[in-house]
């Protein structure tokens, strides 16, 4: 059997299968540490670890003039909370396909449209906590997570973009903050929280990304390398 771990990795393989199985009940039951071994046996994994990690789904768009090779976002939830990787990854591969707000739920007949991406986190560094710089960080390198103070409220509001999204969205620095602001809800106030953020920003957090992605054909290959095993 050939090692296929140039093709995305457990993590992403195993959050693709996960929302499929949950489609197709009556598949063999495939075991995270069985994913490792079987589809990628050179790869490094720790089955045992707990990890911070965010899934993605992605939907092939076919617009005018379009080749298919195209996604858009179809749905993108995670957690900073230490999950063991098993438990993370089978818990928020469903939540993301079907309870993220801004999407209605990923549907069986979507599934060979889709790709997966699997973000473990890591390197976590609070660069800002009242005190620090809170440009210390690389775009492309790092994701950021931005806790505040609403201007007008007092309330915590807090948002995160991963580290993929910043250069995905061709944003320097202060652009990054000031969508983050905007995408608590304070829209209004973005310039204003930025502009005095010594008085309004609590944390700035910095980490770092570990990024797999699987296309429905890449999976649908790896099922059936699967089952020859």
């Amino acid at each position: 059997m050939s090692d296929k771990s140039s093709t995305g990795s457990p993590y992403a393989f195993y959050a693709f299968y996960t929302l499929y199985q949950s489609f197709h009940k009556s598949l063999p039951e495939v075991s995270f540490t069985d994913v490792c071994h079987k589809l990628y046996p050179s790869e490094e994994v720790d089955t045992t670890s707990s990890t911070s990690l965010f899934i993605t789904w992605k939907k092939k768009s076919r617009g005018r003039g379009g080749n298919g090779d195209n996604y858009a976002l179809r749905g993108c939830i995670g957690t900073f909370a230490k999950l063991p990787v098993v438990t993370g990854i089978e818990k928020y591969s469903l939540i993301a396909a079907f309870q993220d707000r801004r999407f209605p739920p990923i549907t069986a007949s979507e599934i060979s449209h889709l790709k997966c991406s699997c973000n473990i986190l890591q390197n976590f560094k609070t660069i800002y906590d009242g005190k620090g710089d809170i440009y210390d960080w690389e775009v492309g390198l790092h994701g950021i997570e931005l806790v505040f103070k609403h201007p007008q409220t007092g309330s915590t509001c807090s948002a995160t973009f991963l580290p993929e999204v910043i250069p995905e969205q061709g944003w320097d620095k202060k652009e990054t903050f000031l969508n983050l602001i905007e995408k608590a809800g304070v829209y209004a106030y973005a310039k204003e929280v930025l502009d005095d953020y010594q008085n309004h920003f609590l944390k700035v957090i910095r980490y770092e990304g570990n990024k797999s992605s699987l296309s429905y054909a890449e999976f649908e290959d790896l099922m059936g390398e699967l089952d020859e095993v």
